[in-house]
């Protein structure tokens, strides 16, 4: 039976967001401003940042997911030089990224804290593929993090959902051609090269 995907307030897709002249961004985003500052997480929830803080690769944008037990929560599309920041409950979740592929990251996230994530891109067959990597706590501050935050930040325009429920079918066809091959590698070295509790900030 197909998994339901559930609509979060930054909901979004992929499909009419994967090229984009020039390395725009999508329509379904709209630009806050380089200056914006990360939400902060209330009681029970915690912030994950995601940043892609360059051009590499910029007609291809990338689209983040938050797949959870009640469905997959979408999170922004990620242009090249923007960030997109994702309030999420606390607790262990899996994210997936979207481009030509699909890939996943495991994230453990404790109340109260402010997470990073880098979307990375590498080139594909037809269009670009993406990796999340995880920020480690002792990179916060530096002055490369400070250059990976400097980008613009986006959120979701007021058309997104509607777009999200029209396009379900393809979201769910990438997830299962690509789960089961992150899946294969073990638990230990899916929770090593995931996001930890103590990464977060503060």
């Amino acid at each position: 039976m197909r998994k339901r995907l559930a609509l979060s307030v930054l909901a979004l897709s992929w499909l009419s967001a994967c090229w984009t002249p020039g390395g725009q961004i999508s329509p379904l985003m709209v630009k806050v401003g380089k200056d914006a500052r990360t939400p902060v997480p209330l009681m029970g929830q915690a912030v994950v940042e995601f940043l892609r803080p360059n051009e590499d690769n910029s007609l291809t944008q990338s689209t983040v997911y938050d797949m959870r037990r009640d469905g997959d929560h979408f999170v922004g599309v990620v242009s090249g030089s923007s960030r997109v920041a994702y309030v999420a409950p606390a607790g262990v979740t899996t994210f997936m990224v979207i481009g030509e592929s699909a890939d996943f990251m495991y994230a453990n996230l404790a109340e109260g804290k402010t997470y990073y994530v880098l979307v990375d891109p590498r080139v594909g067959w037809f269009k670009s593929r993406f990796s999340l990597l995880p920020v480690r706590r002792h990179q916060i501050g530096t002055p490369e993090f400070q250059q990976w935050e400097s980008v613009e930040m986006l959120a979701p325009s007021p058309d997104c959902e509607g777009w999200v429920r029209d396009n379900v079918d393809s979201i769910v066809q990438k997830r299962a051609q690509y789960l089961p091959r992150y899946m294969s590698d073990s638990e230990y070295e899916r929770e090593k090269n995931g996001l930890h509790a103590e990464d977060g900030w503060p």
